[in-house]
């Protein structure tokens, strides 16, 4: 494609992992294809890092999310929308993109509402099972939305496409013969979970009581590593502790069990790769998102899903020890999750992208 006719798209993803890592992983399969990829986020998110590192052009506005922050800066919020969606439009306007991709999240909707200002052609995607409240806003606007879990959604406006990944075109291979070792992985997102920090080592103690397996453990434990740390020097000395991990992808190939949260891309890894799982949603999610997400799997037999309300050390180590005592249920939980799988969703979205930059023909 000559650079006359190169083609140009900007993302909108800004805050959490969960709306930049998906982003990140179709800006640099489209970046991989001569499409221009330009970025607008905030200064104060995890995409400053991430964008800039990964040398991908990045533009900054004002705005930030407003729920749970109180009355005054709800009262506050039209003023700042405004100044936000006049930030969006002058860099829409400098760096003329053919279209705009939203990965959800609060900087979206100013940019969304910037891009049907100046005519763009808006796609959207939601990358967990129920729409967040940018998102509820934002597909009014769109000409496309993509989902990343099954919706029942009638329009043709709406594709399943799935969620894109680091890990969807790796080939798993867990072996689910009878071990005298199992490794189990704890990890509580980027921030980690301090209840899991606190509740976990006692699981193990009640764990090496009942087997006699030797267990593993690599535990990920956020900002909250001392809690963590103390509560394991009570029981242990040789737990492989890490604050934050850099490659997850060793942990998922490493480990037989996964104790995680429910978030869209932590599920989708998971279904990517047929790890069994234990999950125990974040419950202040917003809508509770996080729930709804896993209930869909645990519906489908693919993760065992336990409500934070309901966790104790006893009830996590009874599950622990009916997986390990159980190769064939290991084995059906990741055959159920490969089921669910989206195949090369990063594919199937960049194409629908193409076709919406009109490189691709509609078929």
């Amino acid at each position: 494609m000559s650079e006359k006719m190169k083609r140009k798209l900007a993302i909108f993803a800004a805050g959490t992992g969960g709306h930049v890592y998906p982003g990140l992983s179709i800006a640099n399969q489209l970046i991989a294809e001569n499409i221009d990829i330009t970025w607008i986020g905030t200064k104060k998110g995890i995409e400053k890092k991430l964008i800039e590192k990964e040398k991908i052009h990045i533009d900054f506005i004002d705005f930030s999310g407003v729920r749970g922050k109180g009355l005054f800066i709800i009262i506050k919020l039209p003023i700042k929308l405004i100044r936000a969606t006049y930030q969006a439009f002058k860099i829409l306007q400098k760096t003329k993109p053919n279209a705009v991709l939203s990965m959800g999240g609060y900087v979206s909707v100013p940019c969304v509402i910037a891009s049907k200002i100046l005519g763009l052609p808006i796609i959207i995607h939601e990358q967990n099972i129920i729409f967040g409240m940018a998102n509820k806003i934002s597909k009014f606007f769109a000409n496309s939305v993509i989902t990343g879990f099954p919706m029942d959604l009638a329009s043709k406006k709406y594709k399943f496409l799935g969620n894109p990944t680091r890990y969807e075109k790796i080939k798993t291979n867990k072996n689910f013969q009878i071990k005298k070792e199992i490794n189990i992985a704890v990890i509580g997102g980027s921030l980690g979970a301090k209840i899991f920090n606190e509740i976990f080592p006692k699981t193990l103690f009640e764990v090496l009581k009942k087997t006699s397996l030797k267990i593993n453990v690599i535990h990920q434990t956020g900002k909250t590593y001392k809690i963590a740390e103390l509560q394991y020097k009570s029981f242990f000395t040789d737990i492989d502790l890490r604050e934050y991990i850099d490659n997850m992808g060793q942990v998922y190939d490493w480990c037989d069990i996964l104790i995680c949260r429910g978030g869209a891309i932590t599920l989708t890894e998971i279904m990517n790769l047929g790890i069994p799982a234990v999950v125990i949603p974040y419950p202040y999610a917003v809508d509770n998102h996080q729930m709804k997400n896993c209930i869909y799997l645990e519906e489908n037999d693919s993760i065992i899903l336990i409500d934070q309300k309901n966790l104790s050390e006893t009830n996590l180590a009874n599950i622990i020890l009916k997986l390990t005592d159980n190769q064939d249920l290991l084995k059906t939980l990741s055959e159920n999750l490969l089921k669910l799988n989206k195949k090369n969703a990063t594919k199937e979205i960049c194409n629908h992208i193409k076709i919406v930059l009109g490189i691709y023909n509609e078929k």
